[in-house]
C-alpha cells in the first residue's frame, strides 16, 4: 500500500489540456462507476464498505504503511471516509474505487487517484488487506485505474509515495513503471505517531 488508499457505457474519447507539470484539466470528465479487469472489479465506495474497511484498516501492518491511518481505525471513521473521498469524487479531484474480487462484491482493499487541486499532478494510493496479500491484487487494481485514467483523462504523469520499509509496495510501483524521482524524505505516519523515511517515485508516460 501506498502512503494515503467496465460495465458502464463505454466513453468517448476525452480531450484534456495539461498544467505544468504534467497535471491536466479533466473539463468535468468522469471515470466510469465500474472498472473491471482479468480477476478484480473496481466499483464505488459505499457506506455498506464500512465495517469491512474498518476492520482491514485496524491492521498495524497496513495502517503503518500509510500517512493517514491511525493505528486504531473505528468504524465511525471508515464510515468518515468513505464520505469524505465521495466528496473528493464529486469534486474531480479523486479517482477512488473499492477494490473487489470478481464474483463477490465484499470488499478487500482500495485503490485512487487524488490531487490536492486541479492545478496538482494526480498521486496513485491503494491498500490491499492482508487476507488477499501475494496475489498481486495490488498490482492488478493499480494497472486498471491507470489503463482507465490514461484512455478517459488524458494524463501525462502520476506520482507516488512509499515509506521505505515496505519493499513489497516499491516492487508493485516499480512493476507498474514508476521511478525513484529525487531523494529521499521523511513522511508522517499517523500509525506509528511519527515521521519515517518516504521515497517519492513519478511515472511519465512517453506518449
Amino acid at each position: 500500500m501506498t502512503q494515503n488508499t467496465t460495465q458502464n457505457t463505454r466513453l468517448a474519447q476525452i480531450n484534456t489540456a495539461a498544467y505544468n507539470d504534467g497535471a491536466v484539466n479533466i473539463m468535468g470528465h468522469q471515470l466510469p462507476d465500474n472498472l473491471i479487469g482479468p480477476r478484480l472489479t473496481l466499483r464505488p465506495l459505499v457506506m455498506d464498505d464500512a465495517p469491512r474497511f474498518a476492520t482491514f484498516a485496524s491492521d498495524y501492518d497496513i495502517a503503518r504503511m500509510t500517512g493517514s491511518f491511525p493505528r486504531h481505525f473505528p468504524q465511525i471513521f471508515a464510515e468518515f471516509r468513505i464520505l469524505y473521498m465521495q466528496s473528493q469524487k464529486r469534486r474531480r479531484l479523486s479517482f477512488n474505487y473499492a477494490v473487489t474480487q470478481i464474483g463477490d462484491n465484499k470488499i478487500i482493499g482500495i485503490t485512487d487517484l487524488f490531487r490536492p487541486s486541479e492545478d496538482d499532478i494526480f498521486e496513485i494510493g491503494y491498500w490491499i488487506a492482508k487476507p488477499f496479500w501475494n496475489q498481486n491484487y495490488a498490482t492488478e487494481a493499480c494497472q486498471i485505474i491507470i489503463k482507465a485514467a490514461r484512455e478517459r483523462l488524458g494524463i501525462k504523469q502520476l506520482k507516488a509515495g512509499v515509506f521505505s520499509d515496505n519493499p513489497a509496495s516499491l516492487r508493485v510501483l516499480e512493476k507498474l513503471g514508476f521511478e525513484i524521482s529525487g531523494p529521499s524524505n521523511t513522511y508522517f505516519s499517523m500509525a506509528r505517531m511519527e515521521n519515517a523515511e518516504s521515497i517519492n517515485l513519478m511515472l511519465n508516460f512517453k506518449d
